[in-house]
């Protein structure tokens, strides 16, 4: 019997193509962008002079916590969701901060957007 159950509770938890493409995505972006803040983080200085060392080391820990909370996301876990939101939210302000403009730091959330059309339909799903 517990068999059963087990097996419909896997098909009812498909994630959608997008969804584990995008996590996928992210999954090898944020590594990579974490090692490029902490491997060039003068080159990232010389860009944008309002950046300092401690604020680019910081981000470079919100692309490690990125990819710690995607996990969390394939695995069905709502903190995923809401921390990627949080993080996301935090680059932004960082992002104006230091000048990118407005337009480049709204294309910054475009991530948490896609996290949350691919993530409503099975909201139920996530613990």
């Amino acid at each position: 019997m517990e068999s059963l159950e087990d097996d419909t509770l896997v098909e009812e938890r498909k994630r959608s193509f997008w969804l584990s493409a995008f996590l996928i995505i992210m999954f090898i972006t944020n590594p990579l962008t974490a090692f490029s803040y902490f491997a060039y983080p003068d080159a990232l200085v010389q860009t944008y002079p309002l950046l300092s060392i401690p604020v680019i080391y910081f981000m470079a820990v919100l692309a490690i916590l990125n990819t710690i909370l995607v996990v969390a996301i394939w695995s069905w876990k709502k903190i995923g969701v809401y921390g990627i939101y949080i993080t996301m939210t935090i680059a932004f302000i960082i992002n104006l901060y230091i000048g990118i403009g407005l337009y480049s730091s709204l294309m910054g959330l475009a991530g948490g957007l896609i996290i949350f059309v691919t993530t409503r339909k099975n909201w139920s799903h996530f613990s």
